[in-house]
């Protein structure tokens, strides 16, 4: 008796355990999904219609056919746009355009026409504006936005604010470095946050920070001609997208297509298009000295390419990014040339400041 109730509750947990693998492939943290139901004229469900998904960029396909209630699901997609052809006996095959996002299902409903003495193919472009198969919390940062929004270092983070619930501090223009901004999500702390990018999570696992944190340094940032797109969830997201309480930010880099694509470009900023500032212009004067602004000399340049090796088949894609940059305020938080009484060393936090050495393989 015994034995047997055993077996039934290993059963039991067995086919839960089933159950919840099968309702996670739907979405990872890098993919997304596709579901919807197909119906006749009449609005009655049409079981066994054919339903084949193709990538717009790769040409990958994939076909499903719907269950008993009409519905048909794709799991595991990359984020892009896709070509959905519906068919079934009887009825006018029907064609339909539909984009999906990172961790996002939209949901494409069809109905098919009785077909007539000829059949005739409908073409469609359809989106969703609200997402009804999640109940997370968040924004989608496409590749319009990252790549023609003013970004002083091109760094994505700076823009992460343009989901509700998250802000960030207030960055200087003129500090040294990419600019990665730290940012807080629903009230939840700078270190709470999760960072993936194409599903590896690149947080500092010390400082838990996003940009450089004294010794430690800052994650790695690709080049907003890189970026495919990136979502920032903030609430009620599902356990793919666990480990931190904070936002989870989610970057899903560029891959090869069909097509070869490519980007050439080259950013400047020089203090010689600057006015001066009117506080410094005073200290100049007052000290002597001419009136020139602070150095500022500041080059991003860089390209990326990308195409099919094969078609259908094998895809590469790659970029480059360079920074060289001359600034009037120095690492210490100072203007150049600036002797402060107390000794700032913002590179190494575990030095011996008095003695002048470090025994920590931490310093820099």
């Amino acid at each position: 008796m015994l034995a047997n109730f055993a077996s039934r509750r290993l059963l039991g947990c067995a086919a839960l355990l089933l159950l919840c693998v099968s309702l996670s492939f739907a979405q990872t943290a890098t993919t997304g999904a596709l579901t919807g139901i197909v119906t006749d004229p009449s609005g009655a469900v049409i079981a066994g219609a054919k339903v084949n998904l193709t990538a717009t960029a790769t040409g990958a396909q994939r076909t499903t056919t719907t269950d008993a209630s009409g519905s048909y699901k794709f799991a595991l997609l990359p984020p892009g746009t896709y070509s959905v052809k519906f068919s079934s006996t009887g009825f006018q095959t029907a064609e339909a355009s539909i984009t999906v996002a990172v961790t996002e299902t939209p949901v494409l409903n069809q109905k098919l026409a009785v077909s007539g003495s000829k059949e005739v193919v409908m073409v469609e472009a359809r989106g969703e504006a609200i997402q009804t198969q999640t109940a997370a919390t968040g924004g989608v940062v496409g590749e319009a936005e990252v790549t023609t929004l003013p970004l002083v270092s091109r760094n994505y983070t700076q823009i992460m604010t343009l989901s509700p619930g998250v802000v960030a501090n207030v960055t200087t223009a003129s500090a040294v470095g990419n600019g990665t901004m730290d940012v807080s999500a629903n009230g939840a702390k700078q270190n709470q946050n999760n960072y993936l990018m194409d599903g590896a999570s690149v947080v500092n696992y010390v400082s838990g920070m996003a940009a450089q944190e004294g010794s430690f340094p800052g994650m790695a940032i690709p080049n907003p001609d890189a970026i495919e797109e990136f979502k920032v969830q903030t609430s009620q997201y599902d356990a793919s997208s666990g480990r931190n309480p904070g936002a989870n930010v989610t970057v899903i880099t560029k891959g090869g297509s069909n097509k070869f694509h490519g980007a050439v470009w080259e950013f400047n900023r020089n203090n010689f298009f600057d006015a001066n500032d009117w506080f410094y212009k005073r200290f100049e004067t007052q000290s002597g000295l001419p009136n020139k602004p602070q150095v500022l000399k500041q080059n991003t340049f860089g390209f990326t390419f990308g195409g099919p090796v094969k078609k259908d088949k094998l895809f590469f894609f790659g970029s480059y990014q360079g920074l060289r940059q001359v600034n009037g305020i120095g690492t210490s938080g100072f203007a150049s040339g600036y002797q402060s009484s107390v000794d700032l060393m913002p590179w190494n936090d575990y030095a011996d400041v008095a003695k002048g050495v470090c025994s920590d393989l931490r310093c820099t």
